[in-house]
């Protein structure tokens, strides 16, 4: 027999993106929602007609009914693909979850909810094997029951689940755990998984998509979808990551000791696989820098600034070292130059923010003081 699908996960509907403005944060909502589309045209094009959507359709529960329809309306459009949805722990079906408010207000017949754990004939010969969660956190593996679980002779076995193979983090912590060896033990073709926002290889048989669209700059290989093929039963299935990115999500720290460093920073940046406007960039620059130089730096960034569709900057890490030129020039300049020495002591032993500031201020009134010499006016 010959079966493909398309497996993707933590579509993240929703996800309000606090720390960006608000234009920025909802082109990024949108992204979201275009990569269905996305999703839909890869699906067609590579032969699959069921796409997995193993957990964390939305970010949160508490959703809007006109929010928790936008992706409906998007699947709606695609009406020769089934969608199959798994609730996660960002989405949880129970009493009064946002599934049972979908499921009330009318779902097409192409997208179909799995709510209950147990094995469900999607196609003739091909059991798909839900393991929804019901809250934020599971203290049992929602896998378990695959095991046990009775489908047809010969049947694909296919498992659709949402939690972490290991833990994340320092403390290797996870709200949902799942054994790595259920593909063995519940004799799955495949297992598809969510949670893990990178594309995954567990084992032959078993996979985390990934998110098809980033939502941050962790460097795990976000951004994909996968087909995956099968050709029988008992056979490991093949492969295939397709990008699937709107935006490319970028984080660089960088050493500044002089203004070469930065061009060629922007030169690298200049030579990503995608246009300026499609790039998330966060630069955290770090050294010891003249006055003169610091001014240089920030005026550089402002121009910058317009190449990409959002760039931050972190120069909490680029202290200021005046030259022994730059301290004489300031401390002639009467109550600038005492104000100089007092933020030169907040720069040495001032709190994180405050240190900031004052090296922010003291590059300013330097700049100030070069631009009064020069006849500029302020």
């Amino acid at each position: 027999m010959s079966f493909t699908l398309l497996h993707t996960a933590d579509w993240q509907i929703g996800k309000p993106f606090r720390n960006f403005p608000d234009e920025i944060s909802a082109v990024l909502r949108d992204a979201r929602l275009e990569a269905i589309d996305r999703l839909a045209e890869i699906a067609v094009a590579k032969g699959a007609r069921h796409v997995l959507v193993a957990g964390d359709v939305y970010d949160v529960a508490r959703l809007g009914l006109a929010d928790l329809m936008l992706p409906v309306e998007r699947m709606r459009k695609h009406a020769g693909l089934v969608w199959h949805l798994l609730p996660g722990n960002h989405d949880p079906a129970g009493a009064g979850s946002l599934w049972q408010r979908l499921g009330a207000a009318g779902l097409p017949a192409n997208i179909r909810i799995h709510a209950a754990a147990g094995p469900v004939a999607i196609e003739a010969g091909v059991s798909l094997l839900p393991a929804p969660l019901t809250g934020r956190s599971s203290a049992d593996d929602p896998t378990l029951y695959m095991a046990h679980a009775h489908t047809p002779e010969g049947a694909l076995r296919i498992g659709l689940a949402h939690g972490s193979v290991r833990g994340f983090g320092s403390a290797e912590t996870a709200a949902v755990r799942i054994d790595p060896a259920r593909v063995a033990t519940a004799r799955l073709d495949y297992l598809a998984l969510g949670d893990w926002h990178g594309t995954l290889q567990v084992s032959a048989r078993c996979w985390y998509s990934g998110t098809p669209e980033p939502d941050g700059f962790d460097d795990n290989s976000p951004g994909h979808a996968l087909i995956v093929r099968f050709t029988a039963p008992g056979v490991p299935p093949q492969i295939e990551r397709i990008d699937t990115r709107r935006f490319l999500w970028l984080r660089r720290t960088v050493r500044i000791d002089r203004i070469e460093d930065l061009a060629r920073l922007e030169s690298e940046l200049a030579g990503q696989p995608m246009p300026g406007d499609r790039l998330i960039v966060r630069l955290e620059l770090t050294g010891l820098v003249a006055l003169g130089l610091r001014t240089a730096i920030e005026r550089r960034l402002e121009l910058l600034r317009p190449r990409f569709r959002h760039l931050a900057t972190d120069l909490r890490q680029l202290a200021p070292a005046p030259t022994p030129d730059e301290l004489a020039r300031l401390s002639r300049q009467g109550e600038i130059g005492a104000a100089s020495s007092w933020l030169g002591d907040r720069v040495q032993t001032g709190a994180a923010p405050e240190r900031e500031t004052a090296a922010r201020a003291l590059a300013r009134l330097y700049q100030l003081v070069m631009d009064s010499e020069a006849g500029v006016a302020p």
